[in-house]
């Protein structure tokens, strides 16, 4: 079976998209690649463009335009593809199509996780309509959500002539395609998040909690607060935060003190929490102080026991700072319990990840002031609108990454250098709709965040992201 391709008719008059796209590449593009001045960038929207071509496997000469590509009601180019993770029997009988700019879409677009593939190559195809030359090859794969389908994949995209593969999402599938990549030195830039994938040759280009943790952690020591704890649900993303903490906190400037396990839902949460809080010691403080005063009898020690009526404790934890990373239900549970087991947020600095984007947590008491790490909202909000005027629905959150690697891989493919390792790790780094972002040669993407501050009116912006990584790490 032959291999429908996209076939972009971005840069017929030169090099317009590829300007486009560089002006929001940090200045690496701009300076290496000598580019000249920009007038737009890549999360803007081109609505008056004329849709790219679909070409088949018969050759360039066969290629039909696809009216309203994209739009409600009418077929994606890419909507005939198999699900079954067969289509890339062969290559294309088309010269315009240069070897050297293949890259692969490796996704989920079967199973239980089609719907959300698919969402995310929708995010792929907006990408090449923006920033694409017209021998640019985009070529998406079905791994199935798992490890084996990840290989057969990743080999199926060397076979035809691949030279970066973007994906896979789920970091199983990352494991197996990365194996299969790094035997013929094919780089991935994967969608996960999870850093235990990273490696060289590997990126993890997902919005890390650890990073996150870490930029929140450095605004909150900016703020004072130094003395930091965490309590982490009992699974693998609490364990995997675990693991990196000692490291993050001190480079953020404090320093790491108790870390507790809770298991979400269980009877045990609470009386974990409570211990956690140090409810006890500083319960019986409070009764102890108590005793001493009426056994004074003065009238300055009346006073003072008028002044702790109401008091459950005495005294603050030992941290002025709070690492929660749960969400959804099980953060309003934790929030819940630590306040009533006295631990005041407006105290201790609550952190927390970008799962804290939630407006139904935003009214939670308990979570007030507490802040998280998070790409800057314009681009996002932009991007989305028209995500959603394009195929008729809201994008998933994830699906910036997507359309941010399909950009990348077509601006360095019309490059005058072509996709190398040098070009994907410029220290200087790219922009996108997720802000300003660069790969690190461990596979680490390192990425600049906001910092969001939790409201009852919503999520306000204490802190912006920056606008450019220095040229050094």
């Amino acid at each position: 079976m032959g291999f429908p391709k996209l076939h972009p008719s971005a840069t017929r008059n030169g090099n317009s998209a590829w300007r486009r796209f560089a002006c929001r590449t940090a200045s690496v593009l701009v300076l290496s690649l000598g580019l000249g001045a920009c007038s737009s960038d890549l999360t803007s929207m081109d609505s008056n463009r004329e849709p790219a071509p679909v070409v088949t496997n018969n050759g360039p000469d066969t290629a039909t335009r696809a009216p309203n590509q994209g739009l409600i009601g009418e077929p994606s180019p890419f909507d005939g593809m198999p699900g079954d993770g067969q289509v890339l029997s062969g290559l294309y009988n088309d010269e315009a199509a240069t070897t050297d700019k293949r890259v692969a879409l490796l996704l989920p677009l079967s199973g239980p996780h089609g719907d959300l593939g698919r969402a995310m190559r929708h995010a792929a195809e907006l990408a090449l309509f923006d920033a694409a030359g017209d021998d640019f090859v985009l070529m998406p794969i079905d791994t199935e959500g798992s490890y084996e389908g990840g290989r057969l994949a990743a080999q199926k995209a060397i076979n035809a002539g691949a030279k970066l593969i973007l994906g896979p999402l789920f970091s199983d599938s990352v494991t197996g395609a990365g194996e299969i990549a790094k035997q013929a030195h094919v780089p991935v830039l994967s969608f996960s998040n999870n850093i235990r994938a990273a490696e060289p040759g590997v990126w993890v280009n997902g919005l890390s909690p650890e990073d996150q943790i870490k930029r929140a952690a450095a605004y909150a020591v900016s703020q004072g607060k130094y003395r930091f704890a965490a309590l982490l649900p009992q699974n693998d993303y609490g364990r995997q935060i675990s693991a990196s903490l000692d490291g993050i906190i001190t480079s953020a400037g404090g320093s790491m003190g108790q870390v507790a396990f809770y298991q979400p839902g269980s009877d045990a949460m609470e009386q974990t929490v409570k211990d956690f809080a140090n409810y006890g010691s500083r319960h019986a403080a409070l009764l102890a102080r108590k005793r001493e005063l009426e056994a004074d009898g003065s009238s300055a020690s009346e006073r003072a026991l008028q002044r702790l009526e109401g008091l459950d404790t005495l005294g603050d934890p030992d941290f002025n700072a709070l690492i929660l990373p749960a969400t959804g239900g099980d953060l309003r549970q934790v929030s819940a319990l630590l306040a009533y087991y006295d631990v005041d947020p407006g105290t201790v600095q609550y952190i927390g990840t970008f799962g804290w984007n939630d407006s139904s947590l935003f009214a939670e008491p308990a979570l007030s002031g507490g802040v998280f790490a998070a790409p800057e909202p314009g681009n996002w909000s932009a991007f989305s609108r028209r995500y959603s005027k394009t195929f008729g629905t809201a994008p998933p959150r994830i699906a910036s990454l997507s359309y941010d690697s399909t950009a990348l891989a077509a601006v360095l493919a019309g490059s005058a250098t072509g996709i190398t390792m040098d070009g994907l790790t410029n220290v200087t780094g790219f922009s996108g709709i997720d802000g300003v972002f660069r790969l690190n040669a461990d596979g680490r993407t390192q990425r600049g965040y906001a910092v969001m501050q939790i409201s009852r009116s919503g999520a306000k912006m204490v802190s912006p992201a920056p606008a450019a990584f220095d040229a050094v790490f």
